[in-house]
C-alpha cells in the first residue's frame, strides 16, 4: 500500500511526522510511506498511491489520480477549498482534522471575550498617555456571569467554546444544523440567538447555505452592546455589512480571526475601528500543531488498514 504524505517539505520535520504517524499503526501489511514536497511530485506520485495525506488538493492535481486512490485525508477543519465538484462526485473518501483545533480555538474565544469585557484596549492606553481613568473604566467593564454567549455551529470547537464559557457562569444558546437535542436551535432560528446573545460566536463550516449568512439584517438583530467573534471563515460574514454597523454603533465590537480575504488588505476599513480585534489567522494555530495532525492520521490510517470506519468523515452533501 503507497501512502503520500504532504504535510512539510522539510526532510526532518517529515521524518518526526512519519514516526508520529507509524507509532499509531498495528498492522503486519507492507506500507510504503512518500514524502509528497511539491506539485511536482504530487502529480508524479498521486497515479499510484492508495491514500494521501495533504493539506489541500487542487483540480488540476486531481486530474492525475487513478483508481488506486481511495482516500484522501486533509490536515485542516475548513477544507472547503478543496471540495470541488471532481472530488465530491468520486468514490474516493474524504477526511479532515476536525476536533484539533477545538482546545486552542476555544480558549482564543474566552481571550477575546475578556478583552471586551474587561477593557483590555483601555490598559494599554493608560500604558501610553499614563491617564488615571479608574472609573471612566470600571463602568464600562462587563461582568460574564449571567451573560449569554450565542454559538452558532456546535460542533467540537462550539461544544469546547460552551464548556469554558459555561465555566465563567454565562448562559449557552447553540445553533446546530443537526439537532443533537431539544436545547439546541434549529439555523431557522437564527435570530433568536442574535436577539438574546451578548456575545455571537461563529464556529459553523463554511458552506453554500452559511456564506454570507451575518448579513445587515442579522446583525441588526443583535443588541447594541453585543459583540460578534468570528473564527471560522470570513466568508461567513458580509463584510462590508459588519464595518457599517461598527461604525454606527449596531453593535459594540468584534474580533475577527478570519477574513473574506487573506491576507486582510493593508487598506481594510477594520484597521480603523478602535472597536475591532483583528489577529492574522492564528486562532488553532499551536506548536504542536503537526504532531497532532500527525498522531490523529496515524490513528485513522490504523483504522482504514482495519476496515473500521473512519473518523471525521467528509459527507460530501453537506460540504462537511
Amino acid at each position: 500500500m503507497k501512502i503520500g504524505i504532504q504535510f512539510t517539505k522539510n526532510v526532518e520535520k517529515y521524518a518526526k511526522i512519519l514516526q508520529d504517524i507509524q507509532s499509531e499503526i498495528q498492522t503486519d501489511q507492507v506500507l510504503e510511506f512518500i514524502h509528497i514536497t511539491d506539485e511536482e511530485s504530487l502529480h508524479q506520485h498521486l497515479p499510484k498511491l492508495d491514500v494521501l495525506a495533504c493539506y489541500r488538493m487542487s483540480p488540476e492535481s486531481f486530474t492525475h489520480i487513478s483508481t488506486s486512490l481511495h482516500w484522501i485525508h486533509f490536515g485542516a477543519a475548513g477544507i472547503e477549498h478543496s471540495l470541488f465538484p471532481e472530488l465530491l462526485k468520486s468514490d474516493i473518501a474524504i477526511t479532515n482534522a476536525r476536533g484539533i483545533h477545538a482546545g486552542p480555538v476555544s480558549e482564543f474565544v474566552l481571550g477575546t471575550i475578556l478583552y471586551f469585557a474587561k477593557r483590555f484596549q483601555d490598559f494599554q492606553q493608560f500604558k501610553t498617555d499614563q491617564q488615571w481613568k479608574q472609573w471612566d473604566i470600571a463602568k464600562r467593564m462587563v461582568q460574564l456571569s449571567g451573560k449569554t454567549a450565542g454559538i452558532i455551529g456546535y460542533g467540537r470547537i462550539g461544544k469546547a467554546v460552551a464548556k469554558r464559557l459555561t465555566a465563567m457562569g454565562m448562559n449557552i444558546i447553540a445553533l446546530q444544523r443537526n439537532l443533537e437535542n431539544k436545547n439546541i436551535l434549529s439555523p431557522k432560528q437564527l435570530n433568536e440567538l442574535l436577539t438574546q446573545s451578548d456575545f455571537v460566536v461563529i464556529t459553523c463550516p463554511l458552506t453554500p447555505e452559511t456564506r454570507g449568512w451575518i448579513d445587515d439584517f442579522a446583525l441588526s438583530q443583535m443588541k447594541s452592546t453585543a459583540y460578534l467573534i468570528n473564527v471560522s471563515r470570513g466568508a461567513i460574514v458580509n463584510e462590508e455589512a459588519l464595518i457599517e454597523s461598527l461604525k454606527s454603533g449596531g453593535i459594540a465590537g468584534a474580533a475577527l480571526d478570519v477574513f473574506s480575504t487573506e491576507p486582510l488588505s493593508e487598506n481594510s476599513p477594520f484597521f480603523e475601528l478602535d472597536n475591532v480585534l483583528l489577529s492574522p489567522h492564528v486562532s488553532g494555530n499551536f506548536p504542536e500543531y503537526q504532531h497532532d495532525v500527525a498522531i490523529q492520521f496515524g490513528q485513522n490510517l490504523n483504522r482504514y488498514l482495519h476496515h473500521q470506519l473512519l473518523i471525521n468523515l467528509i459527507d460530501k452533501k453537506l460540504g462537511y
